[in-house]
């Protein structure tokens, strides 16, 4: 059974690097074909990433051949995220974190016993699991509270 985003040969594909849109021909590339597709040509030392929708990026290894579909996303260095958790400044360099991957950031780790949650503006504070994937902006702000008030407990 054919993948319906696949290309037809002989057709295009429309990729983005770095938020450009370019066009290839070429079903498959490394690293190093990416590189070249912009004018100039990005540099041998930048990773590059693959921007996977609703789950952690992945870096790509050089040697690496990536099957390519039509809107596929890449970046090269990710660009430095800054989030707070319990007023603390974290800056981290993935555009999506799990609530788990988040927990792990202050040191000690955010203890079980506590939940996460997204702090929003004008919104209801939302619950974040451990197994979510969060879409990070530059300056989301996060707190913890006890995972389980027991009113009247000594």
């Amino acid at each position: 059974m054919a993948n319906d985003a696949s290309p037809a040969p002989g057709r295009s594909v429309t990729i983005f690097i770095d938020g450009r849109e370019y066009q290839t021909r070429d079903r498959q590339a490394t690293p190093a074909n990416l590189r070249r597709l912009p004018k100039p040509p990005l540099s041998s030392d930048q990773q590059l990433w693959l921007d996977i929708p609703d789950a952690p990026d992945r870096h790509l290894a050089e040697d690496e051949r990536i099957e390519l579909v039509p809107g596929m996303r890449f970046f090269t260095e990710p660009q430095p995220i800054t989030v707070h958790i319990d007023r603390i400044a974290y800056t981290v360099s993935r555009k999506r974190m799990t609530g788990l991957e988040l927990r792990a950031l202050p040191t000690p780790p955010v203890a079980l016993d506590r939940d996460l949650w997204l702090d929003r503006i004008d919104q209801q504070d939302k619950k974040i699991a451990d197994d979510a994937v969060v879409q990070l902006r530059d300056g989301m702000r996060f707190f913890t509270a006890p995972g389980r008030i027991n009113p009247g407990a000594r």
